[in-house]
């Protein structure tokens, strides 16, 4: 089963999965491997493909000479990047160790040096941190004090507090999100009354860092899949990191069962991109799909996420405990507090405030702070 559309699409899936060769001895022309080429690009699967076409398991594809250079020099450029970032990363980490803060890597952080055969076949992001509540606001102060700068404001106090990770940092060129939990308090997603650090093994290589288990791991990355399908987006690189995963636990019968015990209120968010994930280790589904796979449109460019987002930040507001929670997130969501409204529109006061919060509530898009 081939999932998407247009034929380049079709020959990523394919290049990018561990299934038997559907393309032998196929010659691209130049538009059609710009097309694949992008598609790979925008998915984050450049250096997987340039891995394949390298190991000859580039399913008999014939690549054009200057489309082969370009993924050699993406290949070149993410192992370069991810190492600037795992250094980040490891001091960041000694950092926090010497002040007795535990710190977890999430994500392209964690699966670039553990899941991947090489370093440099997964790109990672932003550093996204994982920090014990009680703890994460000591480790943002840590790194101000290295010289760290505040990248966003929060719309409240509130709201750093039951998001899933408080408002971003860039340190030494590199955004970096403190993580308190991995998803917001009210999301259904969100694992209540589970200690996250408990979930944890060593990374082989690096036997003093530690990441999550694949249980946990494989629910973070399903999970945070289906939010950004929710949210009007996907990757398929997300769906290698799954696919990866479960061909490493492919002879325990348990896995998938045991991953959904952690949230059987979030079945749906956990099955689906397992689902979606499967196709690139089997020719067709074993079982009939939670939901159906992503229309490829989503693979290419987000749909309404403006509109989308609003709509999850709604559902989030109604998902946390207390009124006077709810009521107080609502009113922040209408009425930031003046330093968000300073950092993103400029100051204003008075009258021309009042204006600013109007237009907010109406809906009406405004002049950003540059």
């Amino acid at each position: 089963m081939v999932p998407f559309q247009t034929e380049a699409a079709n020959l990523i899936f394919e290049i990018a999965s561990f299934r038997p060769q559907l393309f032998r001895n196929s010659d691209l022309s130049e538009a059609g491997a710009n097309k694949a080429y992008r598609f790979a690009a925008r998915n984050g699967l450049v250096p997987w493909i340039y891995h394949k076409l390298n190991s000859n398991d580039s399913q008999g594809v014939q690549w054009p000479e200057n489309i082969q250079q370009a993924m050699r020099m993406q290949y070149l450029q993410t192992l370069v990047m991810n190492q600037q970032k795992w250094k980040v990363f490891r001091e960041i980490r000694e950092l926090a160790t010497a002040a007795g803060i535990q710190v977890i890597p999430l994500k392209g952080t964690a699966l670039a040096f553990s899941l991947y055969p090489e370093e440099a076949l997964r790109p990672m992001g932003d550093l996204d941190i994982l920090v014990p509540p009680h703890q994460v606001q000591e480790l943002r102060d840590l790194l101000l004090n290295k010289g760290a700068k505040p990248l966003h404001v929060p719309i409240s106090d509130l709201h750093d507090k039951v998001h899933a990770h408080l408002s971003a940092l860039t340190w030494q060129n590199i955004m970096i999100e403190p993580h308190q939990r991995l998803f917001a308090l009210g999301s259904v997603m969100n694992l209540k009354d589970i200690d996250l650090f408990q979930y944890t093994q060593q990374i082989p290589a690096y036997p003093d860092v530690k990441i999550f288990e694949d249980r946990m791991q494989a629910y973070h990355l399903t999970t945070h899949a289906f939010k950004g399908y929710k949210m009007g987006g996907m990757r398929l690189g997300w769906l290698l990191d799954i696919a990866l995963i479960l061909q490493r636990n492919q002879h325990n019968n348990n896995f998938i069962p045991s991953v959904l015990a952690l949230n059987p209120e979030a079945k749906k968010a956990i099955l689906a991109p397992f689902q979606w994930a499967a196709l690139l280790l089997n020719e067709t589904p074993e079982t009939r799909f939670e939901v159906p796979f992503p229309d490829e449109i989503l693979f290419h460019k987000e749909q309404e996420p403006e509109k989308k987002h609003k709509i999850m930040v709604a559902q989030e507001i109604m998902g946390l405990p207390g009124i006077q929670n709810k009521a107080k997130m609502l009113f922040r969501e209408f009425f930031p507090q003046k330093s968000y409204m300073d950092h993103q529109y400029g100051r204003h006061r008075g009258t021309a405030l009042l204006k600013l919060y109007l237009k907010r509530i109406a809906g009406l898009r405004l002049p950003e702070n540059r």
